[in-house]
């Protein structure tokens, strides 16, 4: 053999274990994916079945089944790689598919994620929400403007990367660059969701703080901690589309070509890509869940107990302090008051435990 031939063939079998290693990945995370489907699902079913609940499970199972899509496209390009005259007749047209059907993915993905933040909007003023439903029409626009270039150059696709022309390569770095913004502004109003309730709970917590080394702490409530979750599954979600906003960047690409290490964990990273993107919205639905949960345990608690503070009982029935009306009412209509509006307390908005973020 000449070494001409020793390097390609040594370049092919590098390239085949990278592919097994990034698929065997990728089937680890989508059988975890199918867990938090089904935990998903459950969760759905098991209210009180309205369209908007029907819309969600709809559009979670859609994303799964887009999952195992790209998962069996990238299991055939594997099997396929081992021929060169297969990578034009199979494997070039089959990334073109897989970049439209990724696309896609991310829409509906931020889909789910608006509609989860839109129900937190007892929290804060309703116009607000106009901001992340704006990016995700333009991310709606991009997405079609990459499905005509998939369709017409799908061939150029290279590493999941349009390199020509550069119309195709700008609308492609749009559609990360939208999903990056609209994950920005969603993690920015659940933190301002955050604020705001530990905020509005602080003063009925403070006869409990716990000791931590020489420092006094309050203790987070259950549903500080499942607001939290989402804060910090959003950065990483945010950071997730950052790589994917400069991994197209030519210069980044070209560098990354040249890097075999840094080459086989962005070959990684894009095989896990799909999934992830299929995870996190999913995640938020089970996480909103438990917050729904946590509440529906609280309301069933005060409508039994008083509550001591500070080393006394006390009715919780302050206009300041967060309280749980029930009254006469029904289990399925204890209404959580979060006391964010006292201020303004005849037009402070009550939160439903039911109805808040599992709509």
């Amino acid at each position: 053999m000449t070494p001409d031939e020793i390097n390609t063939l040594r370049s092919i079998g590098l390239d085949l274990i990278r592919s097994y290693v990034a698929t065997t990945n990728e089937t680890i995370l989508l059988t975890i994916y199918g867990a938090l489907v089904l935990k998903a699902t459950f969760v759905l079913l098991r209210r009180e079945m309205r369209i908007s609940s029907l819309i969600t499970l709809l559009a979670i199972l859609l994303m799964f089944t887009i999952c195992l899509v790209l998962w069996a496209l990238d299991l055939a390009d594997f099997i396929a790689e081992g021929r060169l005259a297969n990578a034009r007749s199979f494997i070039f047209p089959n990334i073109a598919a897989i970049d439209a059907l990724y696309s896609y993915l991310s829409l509906m993905g931020d889909g789910i994620i608006i509609w989860r933040v839109w129900n937190l909007k007892s929290y804060y003023r309703p116009w607000v929400i106009l901001i992340p439903i704006a990016l995700l029409f333009g991310s709606l626009i991009a997405t079609l403007m990459l499905t005509y270039c998939v369709g017409r150059l799908g061939d150029s696709i290279v590493f999941g990367t349009f390199e020509k022309p550069a119309f195709c390569r700008n609308v492609q770095t749009a559609t990360y660059a939208m999903a990056l913004a609209t994950t920005a502004t969603a993690t920015i109003l659940i933190g301002f969701t955050t604020w705001n309730f530990r905020n509005s709970i602080r003063p009925l917590l403070s006869g409990h703080p716990v000791i931590v080394g020489e420092t006094r702490r309050r203790r987070r409530s259950p549903v500080e901690n499942v607001l939290l979750l989402l804060i910090e599954s959003g950065i990483l979600y945010f950071l997730f589309f950052a790589i994917q906003v400069v991994g197209v960047i030519p210069r980044v690409h070209n560098w990354v070509s040249t890097k075999p290490g840094v080459s086989f964990a962005f070959t990684m990273f894009s095989y896990a890509s799909s999934i992830i993107v299929g995870i996190y919205p999913t995640a938020v639905v089970v996480l909103a869940h438990l917050q729904t949960s946590v509440l529906d345990d609280a309301a069933n608690t005060e409508a039994t107990s008083t509550l001591r503070i500070g080393g006394q009982h006390t009715s919780a029935t302050s206009d300041t302090w967060p309280t749980i009306q029930h009254a006469t009412k029904p289990e399925n209509e204890i209404e959580l008051n979060t006391g964010l509006h006292s201020s303004e307390h005849e037009r402070s908005q009550s939160v439903k435990p039911r109805d808040s973020l599992n709509a």
